[in-house]
């Protein structure tokens, strides 16, 4: 199994990692790390499952071999999967049920839940972004913003985009905790922001986040924690 072509459309593996891009704005082993434990969470790639030789693996995907052991690593920090000198392998489901549990409970959460989870974590999450914020993470910020702008009245791209801006908030806190965090709510948080959004806050939101976009531009964290507390509490009086 671990000589086989892994770029073939019968892999699974293929399926979830051919369209990977080295040059992704999103850091390399993050989106390694995301769409690995999304399969193995939703049973695509299922338990036992032996992962390919890192070399062949490595030189198809055109990656590092540390990109992939970083991702890995996280991978294993979350009980996800076990490396040993005969190789690497999904773990059972009764060693992942605790990870699965929380998203499954992410997921069917109510509004006050969600919110409530949101300003916990992204008030600390943007006091740190603005922290390590660099020209380059506030351009790729910029973009998002512009995007959403582009899509006005098209809530179902809105509601993506704004979630493409808090996760890459996330990213440029430097956290990865608190990236996983964030993603194992994306189903209830965009289901959320959606219906904020078909009442009409997303002229809002797009206000809101050029605001916080400015706190990080000037390396301003308790700026970018005020008006991150405001945004939220702007989302939250929908409800």
């Amino acid at each position: 199994m671990q000589n086989e072509l892994i770029l073939n459309e019968n892999n699974n593996l293929y399926n979830i990692l051919k369209d990977i891009n080295p040059l992704s704005k999103r850091r390399l082993s993050e989106d390694l790390f995301i769409r690995l434990r999304n399969a193995i969470l939703s049973g695509e790639l299922p338990e036992g499952y032996v992962f390919p030789n890192e070399n062949q693996l490595c030189k198809e995907l055109d990656i590092g071999r540390s990109t992939l052991r970083e991702a890995y690593a996280s991978l294993e920090t979350l009980n996800l999967i076990s490396r040993t000198k005969n190789g690497t392998y999904v773990n059972t489901e009764t060693e992942v049920k605790n990870l699965m549990n929380f998203d499954l409970v992410a997921k069917y959460s109510n509004p006050k839940d969600v919110m409530e989870f949101r300003e916990i974590i992204e008030v600390g999450i943007t006091y740190s972004a603005a922290k390590n914020a660099t020209k380059e993470d506030v351009e790729k910020l910029e973009n998002i913003v512009n995007m959403m702008k582009d899509n006005h009245g098209d809530i179902a791209k809105l509601t993506i985009q704004d979630f493409e801006f808090h996760s890459q908030l996330a990213l440029i806190s430097g956290n990865e905790l608190l990236c996983i965090a964030l993603d194992a709510v994306r189903v209830s948080y965009e289901n959320f922001v959606y219906n904020a959004f078909k009442k009409g806050l997303y002229v809002e939101s797009i206000e809101d986040h050029l605001s916080i976009i400015d706190a990080l531009r000037d390396n301003d964290p308790k700026m970018a924690k005020a008006v991150m507390r405001k945004h939220l509490s702007h989302i939250k009086k929908m409800f």
